[in-house]
C-alpha cells in the first residue's frame, strides 16, 4: 500500500509528463529569479558564480554543478534514476533558452513579485518532480541520501545550501534577499509539500516522507 492508499501509483505516462513539466518549471523558476536580481537559489549562486569565472552560460554551469551533486549523492548511496539524469541536462537547456527572453526590469516593484514567482515555481516543481519517483533533482537526491542516514530534512537541506552558497559567493555568484529566503524556507516548505503531492501521485516515498513528516 502506498502513501495515497492506492495499490498502484498513477500511470507512468501521467508521472512522466508531470516530471517533464517539473523540469521545465525548475528551469523557468531559475531564470525568473536570476532576472529579478534579488538573489537566487543556492545552487544558482554556484551556477552564476561558476559561469562568471569560467565565462560560460548559467545553464551550462548548472550541468556541471548538477553532476557534482549527483556524484555526492552516490557517495551517500542515493543513485540517480533516468529522470535525474535527463532533468540534469534539460534544466540547464531550459535556462539557456529562457533566461534571455525574460524581462529584466529595473523597478523594485516588478522585481520583488518576480522573485516570489520564481520561488513558487521552484517549490512546486521540486515537489512534483520528487513525488513522481521517476527522477529527483541532484541537490534533492543528495538531501534524501542524508535523510536516509538519519539527518532531518531541514538540517540536511540547510547544510547543503549553506555550503553551496558559500562556494558560490566566493566565486562571485549572485546573492541577495531571495537567496536568504530560499535557504531558510526550503527545508520547512518541502517537509510540508512533499507528503501531500506524493499522495496525489499515489507514490510510495516511505524513506523520504517518514523523515519529512517528522
Amino acid at each position: 500500500m502506498n502513501a495515497r492508499g492506492r495499490s498502484e501509483p498513477r500511470p507512468f505516462v501521467f508521472r512522466a509528463a508531470a516530471l517533464l513539466s517539473a523540469i521545465v518549471g525548475v528551469g523557468i523558476g531559475i531564470s525568473v529569479m536570476v532576472s529579478a536580481r534579488l538573489g537566487v537559489a543556492p545552487a544558482d549562486v554556484l551556477a552564476t558564480g561558476g559561469a562568471k569565472q569560467l565565462d560560460i552560460g548559467v545553464g551550462t554551469m548548472g550541468w556541471i554543478s548538477g553532476a557534482i551533486f549527483t556524484l555526492l549523492a552516490l557517495v551517500v548511496r542515493r543513485p540517480p534514476s533516468w529522470g535525474t539524469l535527463i532533468g540534469g541536462v534539460l534544466v540547464g537547456q531550459v535556462v539557456n533558452l529562457v533566461i534571455d527572453r525574460i524581462p529584466d526590469p529595473d523597478s523594485l516593484l516588478a522585481r520583488v513579485p518576480m522573485m516570489f514567482l520564481g520561488l513558487a515555481l521552484l517549490y512546486l516543481s521540486i515537489s512534483v518532480g520528487v513525488a513522481t519517483t521517476l527522477g529527483t533533482g541532484p541537490m534533492e537526491l543528495l538531501m534524501l541520501g542524508l535523510v536516509d542516514k538519519g539527518v532531518s530534512v531541514q538540517v540536511a537541506r540547510w547544510g547543503i545550501e549553506a555550503t553551496t552558497v558559500t562556494i558560490g559567493f566566493l566565486l562571485g555568484g549572485q546573492i541577495g534577499v531571495g537567496t536568504i529566503i530560499f535557504v531558510v524556507s526550503t527545508g520547512p516548505v518541502l517537509a510540508r509539500t512533499l507528503p501531500p503531492v506524493a499522495r496525489f501521485m499515489g507514490t510510495q516515498l516511505v524513506r523520504e516522507t517518514a523523515a519529512l513528516d517528522a
